[in-house]
C-alpha cells in the first residue's frame, strides 16, 4: 500500500513539473520586465546582485518599447505598454523546443463606479508577415479579460504562438478585440470594436 501511494504521488509530481515547461518563455518575459516593482528588505542590501548583462544574454525576447497604444473608453483606461517577439520560445509540450511567438503587455483600469466587459486576452492577431492567429495561447497568456468592476486594474502578458515562424521579420502587428460598457450579462449594451495596429520596425 505504501508503495502504491509513493508511486502515485511521484507520478503526480512528475506530471505537474512537465506541465510547467511552457511557462518558461513567460517567466523570462516577466523576469526581464523593467517596469515591474520589486520589494526589497534591509536584509537584501548585503547580497550581491547578478549582473544584468548575463540576464540580457539569456533573454529570448526582442522588445519594442515604442510599440504602445492607449485609449480611454468612457472611463476604462486601456493601454499596450510594449510588444515583444521571439523565434526561441519554448512550448508547453517541449521546453527545449524553439518556436516563434509575439506578445504584448496590456493594462486596463476602470476609473468609474460602473462595470465594463472586455476580452483583450482573446484578441485576433494579424502580422505583417501574413499570419492571422485567431486566439492567444491561453496556457501562457495572463487572464485579464472579462468583467472589470469599479476601481479594478488588470494587467498582464498576452502571447500568440506563430504557425509559420519568423517573428523577428515582423514589421507591424494588428490586434482585434471587442467589449462593452456594463456587466458581462448585459446583452443589450452597444459593442465597442478595437482594431489596433502597432509598428515594430
Amino acid at each position: 500500500m505504501k508503495k502504491l501511494v509513493y508511486l502515485l504521488s511521484t507520478g503526480a509530481l512528475a506530471l505537474m513539473l512537465t506541465g510547467c515547461g511552457g511557462d518558461a518563455a513567460v517567466e523570462e518575459l516577466d523576469k526581464n520586465d523593467t517596469e515591474k516593482a520589486e520589494a526589497r528588505t534591509a536584509s537584501d542590501s548585503g547580497k550581491e546582485e547578478k549582473p544584468e548583462e548575463k540576464a540580457k544574454e539569456d533573454d529570448i525576447w526582442t522588445y519594442y518599447n515604442d510599440a504602445t497604444w492607449s485609449d480611454d473608453y468612457n472611463g476604462l483606461k486601456m493601454e499596450i505598454q510594449k510588444a515583444v517577439v521571439t523565434d526561441k520560445a519554448p512550448t508547453m509540450e517541449d521546453e527545449s523546443a524553439e518556436t516563434s511567438a509575439v506578445g504584448v503587455k496590456f493594462k486596463m483600469e476602470n476609473t468609474t463606479d460602473g462595470k465594463f466587459t472586455f476580452y483583450p486576452d482573446q484578441a485576433v492577431l494579424v502580422t505583417s508577415t501574413g499570419e492571422q492567429i485567431d486566439m492567444p495561447d491561453m496556457w501562457v497568456s495572463d487572464s485579464i479579460g472579462g468583467e472589470i468592476d469599479k476601481g479594478v486594474i488588470k494587467e498582464g502578458n498576452i502571447i500568440w504562438y506563430l504557425e509559420r515562424g519568423h517573428a523577428e521579420d515582423i514589421e507591424w502587428i494588428k490586434m482585434e478585440f471587442s467589449g462593452h460598457q456594463g456587466a458581462e450579462d448585459d446583452f443589450e449594451a452597444e459593442m465597442k470594436e478595437y482594431e489596433i495596429e502597432l509598428k515594430l520596425k
